[in-house]
């Protein structure tokens, strides 16, 4: 099966497309579905406090929707794309009666069907993870955006998967020692170290203006969960405590599960 279409099967009605629009309505309390909030409210915060009335926002991979309903139609230019016909179809339904003033169209991260110039504020949450290329992806954020235009870019963290398995990490420490780095495969849907994303953010003319991460995710040993519930809530409620605590800046960065990065447009020179 090709990229795009794993895409869009993986998105489908008949897989994960109810699972990922349940993921936003309070009714899995896992720290899954706690982090996405997070950085779902993070996202809407930030344009409620960045974007001026009438601003151009889109979200990119906007799934059923979440981001979108929090936004008001009558204040912003709202525009939300996806490649799954089947998640639009539930943004539109989550949308209600907001839906007729909120543009959704089908699309890809790496084709944005979009004019040059035109957008305030890019969301892109999770959604480079299953872009075929992310230097592509990242281009066409940059091509859409106004000059001093911003986006919100997220990503899962290849390391966390090191860092929260006791296991993987005795085994990747007795590979480093030989000489053997990990290697993120090359798939859909993929955690991505934050190197490779920032080598990609350097070839495009958008730069960093602000970075944070949230939550640890689950807990597993050898690549099985053993907790996504309160004792993982708890745990990641304790590395946050004690790493902040211990201003471990790092090492937070290093272990945390979610990586946001606020992006800004760079004027034309």
């Amino acid at each position: 099966m090709q990229w795009k279409e794993q895409a869009q099967d993986r998105f489908s009605d008949t897989k994960d497309a109810r699972k990922w629009s349940a993921i936003y309505t309070g009714a899995q309390p896992n720290v899954e579905a706690l982090s996405f909030r997070a950085r779902r409210d993070f996202s809407v915060d930030y344009i409620h406090a960045q974007a001026p009335t009438g601003a151009c926002i889109v979200d990119l991979g906007c799934g059923a929707g979440p981001v979108l309903v929090k936004l008001d139609a009558r204040q912003y230019q709202l525009i939300g794309m996806d490649y799954s016909t089947d998640m639009l179809q539930l943004a539109r339904a989550n949308l209600g009666a907001q839906a007729q003033q909120v543009f959704l169209i089908q699309g890809e991260c790496e084709q944005i069907p979009l004019p040059s110039g035109s957008v305030d504020i890019v969301v892109c949450l999770g959604v480079i993870s299953y872009a075929e290329s992310i230097e592509n992806a990242l281009h066409e954020i940059s091509r859409i955006l106004k000059p001093d235009g911003q986006a919100i870019v997220t990503y899962r963290n290849f390391y966390n998967d090191v860092f929260m398995d006791p296991a993987l990490l005795v085994k990747t420490i007795a590979r480093f020692m030989l000489g053997q780095r990990p290697t993120p495969a090359n798939t859909i849907g993929r955690s991505i170290p934050r190197a490779e994303v920032i080598a990609q953010i350097a070839k495009t003319h958008l730069r960093i203006i602000d970075e944070t991460q949230i939550g640890f995710g689950t807990l597993r040993f050898n690549k099985k969960i053993i907790s996504d519930g309160k004792l993982a809530a708890h745990c990641n409620r304790l590395i946050h405590w004690l790493l902040s605590t211990l201003k471990l800046k790092k090492l937070y960065r290093a272990m945390a599960d979610i990586h946001i990065i606020v992006l800004k447009r760079e004027l034309a020179v």
